[in-house]
C-alpha cells in the first residue's frame, strides 16, 4: 500500500513538471512574438471590427520604446482610426497629435477626426462645427480632395455662416458631381442671402436629381409661400402628396396657401387631412381656427384654439387669438384672462403686451393698460400701434 501512495506521488509530480514546462514554452513563444506580429493580430483585430482587442494591442506596442519609425506610424494611425470608430474623439485627437509631435501627418486622419465633430452618425448630442472645420481645413491643405470629402468641408463652411466659401465648393462639385443634397445647401445659402429666386431654381434642380425626397417638396414649397406665389406652392405641395400621401406638413402648407388664396373648402379639406395623420398637430388645430374665425364661425373656432392649446399650452399665438375673439364680442375680461396668458409663456412679445392693453383700456382700466403698453414699447420702441394707444390713454389722463 504504500509503494502504491509513493508511485501515486511521482506520477503527479511527473505530471505537473510536464504542464510547467509546457506553460513556461508557451509563455516564451508568446514572449517571442515580434513586434510585428502584434501589430498584424491587432490588425486583424481592428478589420474584423474587434476595436477593444485591437486597442489594448495597439497601446501595448505604444509603451514599447524601440519600435522602428514605419511601425510606430503605423500603430499611430490604426490607434486614432481605433479610437475614432469607438467615437472616442478625445483619445483620436491625443494619437493625431502624438503622430504630428514625431512628424508624421494624415489628411486622411484629419477628416476622420472633423467627422467625429460634424456628428455625421448623430452618434452624440450635438455637431461642433467650429472644430470640425479645423481639421476639415488642415486635411485639405494635405491633400484630400475628394468630392465627398468637399462636401463635408461645404458643409462646415456652411454651418459656420461661412456663406461664399461653401457656395463655391459646392458649386465645383456640382459641374461634375451633382447630388440633390448639393443643391438643396446652395438653396439653403441663397435663402440665408435672401436671394430666394435663386433659392427657387435650386430647389428645383435638387427635385429633379431625387424626386422622393420629402423635404424638397417642403422646402420649396415654403420658399413659394415666402414668394406669396401660393399658386404655385400648392402645385409643389400636391406633387409632393403624389410621392408622400402620409407626411402631414404637405397638408399643412397646402392648407396655409388655400386659405391665402381665399379656396376655403379646399383649405379645410387639407387641414382636416393633416390632422388626421397627426391627431396632435397643434398648428393643424390653429390653422382650422383661423379659418373658422375667417368665415365667422367664432364659436367653433374658439373649440379649435382650444385643441391647439391642448397639445401646445405655450403656444402664445393661439392664446392671442382667442383673446381677439371676446375682445371682438366685447367680453373684455376674458379676453384680459387670454392676453394675460400670453404675457405669461412669453413676457418679451410686444404684441402680447399690446393686447392686454388694449383690453385694458376697452375695458376703462386706464392706468394698468398704460403700464402695459409702456411694457410693449420697451420691448419694441418702433410699435407704432402701441405707440399711438398708449397716447391717447395719456392724453385721456391728462398725463403730458
Amino acid at each position: 500500500m504504500f509503494k502504491k501512495t509513493i508511485y501515486l506521488m511521482i506520477i503527479i509530480s511527473l505530471l505537473f513538471t510536464l504542464s510547467s514546462f509546457a506553460l513556461a514554452q508557451e509563455e516564451n513563444a508568446t514572449a517571442e512574438k515580434t513586434a510585428a506580429e502584434i501589430f498584424t493580430e491587432a490588425l486583424n483585430d481592428y478589420n474584423s471590427e474587434n476595436y477593444a482587442l485591437a486597442e489594448e494591442k495597439f497601446n501595448g506596442l505604444l509603451e514599447n520604446d524601440e519600435l522602428d519609425e514605419g511601425l510606430e506610424f503605423s500603430v499611430l494611425y490604426y490607434s486614432t482610426m481605433t479610437a475614432v470608430n469607438k467615437n472616442q474623439t478625445t483619445k483620436a485627437i491625443n494619437y493625431l497629435e502624438r503622430m504630428n509631435k514625431l512628424g508624421f501627418q494624415s489628411g486622411n486622419l484629419n477628416w476622420r477626426v472633423a467627422e467625429l465633430f460634424l456628428n455625421k452618425n448623430n452618434q452624440f448630442d450635438s455637431a461642433d462645427f467650429k472644430e470640425a472645420l479645423k481639421y476639415l481645413q488642415k486635411a485639405e491643405e494635405l491633400g484630400v480632395s475628394s468630392n465627398i470629402f468637399k462636401r463635408d468641408l461645404a458643409y462646415a463652411y456652411l454651418e459656420n455662416q461661412e456663406l461664399e466659401k461653401a457656395e463655391n465648393i459646392y458649386l465645383e462639385i456640382t459641374e461634375t458631381d451633382a447630388i440633390a443634397a448639393d443643391y438643396l445647401n446652395l438653396a439653403k445659402i441663397k435663402e440665408k442671402q435672401d436671394d430666394l429666386n435663386q433659392a427657387v431654381k435650386y430647389y428645383e434642380s435638387a427635385l429633379d436629381l431625387n424626386g422622393s425626397q420629402a423635404s424638397l417638396y417642403l422646402n420649396l414649397g415654403n420658399l413659394y409661400q415666402e414668394l406669396n406665389d401660393y399658386n404655385s406652392a400648392v402645385s409643389i405641395f400636391n406633387q409632393g402628396i403624389k410621392n408622400k400621401k402620409d407626411f402631414a406638413p404637405y397638408y399643412i402648407g397646402l392648407g396655409e396657401s388655400y386659405i391665402k388664396l381665399e379656396n376655403y373648402d379646399d383649405a379645410e379639406s387639407a387641414l382636416k387631412k393633416a390632422i388626421e395623420i397627426n391627431d396632435n398637430s397643434y398648428y393643424g388645430y390653429f390653422l382650422l381656427a383661423n379659418l373658422e374665425n375667417l368665415k365667422g364661425n367664432l364659436n367653433q373656432a374658439l373649440n379649435y384654439y382650444s385643441q391647439s392649446l391642448k397639445y401646445n399650452p405655450d403656444y402664445v399665438e393661439a392664446y392671442l387669438a382667442e383673446g381677439r375673439i371676446h375682445l371682438e364680442r366685447e367680453e373684455y375680461y376674458r379676453a384680459i384672462s387670454r392676453f394675460s396668458l400670453a404675457v405669461e409663456k412669453n413676457p418679451d412679445y410686444p404684441e402680447s403686451r399690446y393686447y392686454l392693453g388694449s383690453a385694458y383700456y376697452q375695458a376703462d382700466m386706464l392706468e394698468a393698460a398704460r403700464a402695459e403698453l409702456r411694457k410693449a414699447l420697451h420691448i419694441n420702441d418702433n410699435y407704432m400701434e402701441a405707440r399711438e394707444l398708449l397716447d391717447r390713454i395719456e392724453s385721456e389722463l391728462d398725463i403730458n
